[in-house]
């Protein structure tokens, strides 16, 4: 905020004191004449108990600390406060009243902004304290948010499809450029295509072509293009997405420039396309354990200049597909098996493009039901023990391909999800959370895609298994109200270890996941899930962001926590919250508190 605007507030704001037990607000108190800042002291928010919601008393329960303003919500809608607000000792709040509060959002944007989206402001002030402290050791990662027409260097070169490679070659020879890009007509529309250098030997060379050949006969076709508001980092995850060099940049639908690997990345070791080409080019087990080595210590790095969590675990997890890919190819080589026969499953946080730097192998194998099982085992097998060898441990639960349990034909696997739906006992509530976020990655793909629309649909309609779903999602609540302090714990930086994943991240897998099998969404990726269930409307928009954002803070924390050495990480997940800023403690206690509310909301759509 500007310092004038933190001037009018403390211009404004009267001291008021609340004895212990005292009620601050309440629902029957009409809308809230002021909005109170807590200075001292804890104040609890308590919920009317949902049906079906957890029973631990605490559960219903908000907490409020010194730096937190409430009631915001109702303020900004002009209704009445939905939690008894209620005084934990003795306490004393500043006190805006309702015309200063509201002539406050009309002068300062970012108040406003932090009334509107409070997950989202702490989380920006976190990433921007995060990426100045690394500031001095790799500035060039500042750049990554930046919109892509803010670093195009040059006027693309292009040429239209009927030309002659002869004259296409010249031109490139002249402008000094690596690629061309392929448009309809004048203006850089529409783009069909992109012919680089690294296409010169593979489609002219060897197959002998004249030079009189159209270039839009042998163009790459179409085009992987991105618009020009996009990100620097979106452009990087596209290109690694797509394995490409060279990307073009649209402004609506008309080329405006193109940007390149060399422009994009600038790592102190290995870019991410040299990482790519590693991978693609590693003919064993040896060079491919090298390689996986640079992938972590490149996660390292992105986490370290404050990228967000959900560009580094995508990006992480695309490369760690990369490297499934390669094993599976050399294994099925050697074992003799038809790749177009069967379909590599990634589960777990692979399936959901969530890897963080410390991950094990969750995977399945979906074949045709014309192969030899023994072979199809043993390929399998070899598969699970090359990516030990790389650095994914084995899964100690045994859920790998290579089990035969979960090497099946594409009926059995329709089967298998078809009783876990109807069964919902415990057995089946744990592997619908394992196997439900499962995605093909190499072999016949589509194998994997036409049995998520048959999964998606029995689940849909199966509203008993989701209501089961959901008692099981709400049976373990993030650690928001223990008894004997964790608030206080927490906001002095005592010692307070939390497991980041099953007590932070698990509530938003677990809730995206459900939501998205009740509402028909195909996405398995949590932030993905979330947003595509709020353009549906199945859930506000703002409740979607603040979930999103709440998990990518929990994410990027466990990332932080998995840059120690392996000899520290016996719980690669267990944080100690006295290595967290103040900031970061207080982000922390939102996130948790999303989650619950998540959880609220689950109990309201699935009621006993």
């Amino acid at each position: 905020m500007a310092a004038a605007d933190v001037e009018f507030v403390a211009r404004n704001v009267e001291l008021a004191y609340f004895a212990g037990g005292e009620v601050v607000l309440a629902p029957s108190s009409g809308a809230p004449e002021a909005c109170l800042i807590v200075r001292q002291g804890l104040v609890e928010g308590l919920r009317p108990r949902l049906a079906g919601a957890p029973a631990a008393s605490d559960d219903a329960v908000i907490h409020l600390t010194p730096g937190e303003p409430f009631p915001v919500g109702a303020l900004l809608a002009g209704r009445p406060v939905s939690a008894t607000y209620r005084a934990s000792g003795d306490v004393f709040c500043w006190r805006l009243e309702r015309v200063h509060f509201d002539e406050l959002t009309r002068r300062s944007a970012p108040f406003l902004d932090f009334c509107r989206r409070r997950m989202g402001a702490l989380l920006d002030l976190s990433q921007e304290a995060l990426q100045a402290s690394y500031a001095a050791q790799a500035t060039q990662w500042r750049a990554m948010s930046l919109p892509l027409d803010s670093v195009l260097a040059r006027e693309p070169v292009t040429c239209t499809a009927g030309e002659r490679l002869r004259e296409v070659f010249e031109r490139m020879e002249r402008e000094r450029v690596g690629s061309v890009v392929v448009v309809g007509g004048p203006g850089g529309a529409p783009v069909e295509g992109i012919f680089t250098r690294q296409d010169v030997v593979g489609r002219i060379v060897l197959p002998g072509l004249p030079l009189d050949t159209r270039v839009g006969d042998v163009m790459t076709a179409p085009a992987v293009t991105l618009e020009a508001s996009a990100s620097v980092g979106d452009a990087m995850l596209t290109m690694a997405e797509h394995t490409v060099r060279h990307l073009p940049v649209t402004r609506e639908g008309r080329l405006v420039g193109i940007v390149t690997e060399r422009d994009l990345f600038v790592l102190q070791r290995r870019s991410l396309r040299q990482i790519g080409d590693s991978i693609r080019l590693a003919r064993d087990v040896v060079q491919l354990r090298a390689t996986v080595e640079d992938i972590r210590q490149w996660g390292w790095t992105l986490v370290a200049q404050g990228v967000s969590a959900e560009l580094a675990t995508r990006l992480i997890s695309r490369l760690n597909d990369q490297v499934c890919v390669r094993l599976v190819a050399l294994a099925a080589r050697a074992a003799d098996v038809e790749l177009e026969r069967v379909c590599w499953l990634a589960l777990g946080s692979e399936g959901r493009q969530e890897q963080t730097i410390a991950t094990d192998q969750d995977n399945g194998l979906v074949h045709d039901g014309t192969l030899d099982e023994a072979r199809l085992l043993a390929f399998a097998g070899q598969v699970n023990r090359d990516l030990d060898a790389c650095g994914y441990p084995l899964c100690k639960g045994g859920v790998m391909a290579g089990n035969p349990r979960w090497c099946m034909s594409a009926g059995q696997w329709a089967d298998c999800f078809e009783a876990w739906i109807d069964r919902g006992d415990p057995d089946s509530l744990l592997a619908a959370s394992i196997f439900f976020d499962f995605r093909g990655i190499a072999g016949d793909v589509s194998m994997a895609a036409r049995l998520r629309t048959h999964v998606t649909a029995l689940a849909q309609a199966n509203r008993r298994f989701l209501k089961q779903m959901s008692d099981n999602a709400l049976r373990s609540s993030p650690p928001l109200a223990w008894s004997g302090g964790m608030l206080e714990q927490l906001f002095a930086a005592q010692a307070l270890d939390i497991d980041l994943k099953s007590s932070g991240t698990s509530a938003f897998v677990d809730g995206a996941r459900l939501l998205a099998l009740a509402h028909g969404v195909a996405a398995t990726g949590t932030s993905r899930r979330l947003a595509a269930l709020a353009e549906q409307g199945a859930v506000p928009a703002d409740e979607a962001r603040a979930w999103i954002d709440a998990f990518h803070f929990l994410q990027s924390l466990r990332l932080r926590v998995q840059q120690r050495p392996v000899g520290d990480r016996a719980n690669p997940n267990l944080l100690d919250t006295r290595a967290l800023s103040e900031l970061d403690r207080r982000i922390l206690k939102e996130a948790l508190r999303q989650a619950r509310k998540l959880q609220q909301r689950l109990a309201l759509d699935f009621p006993g």
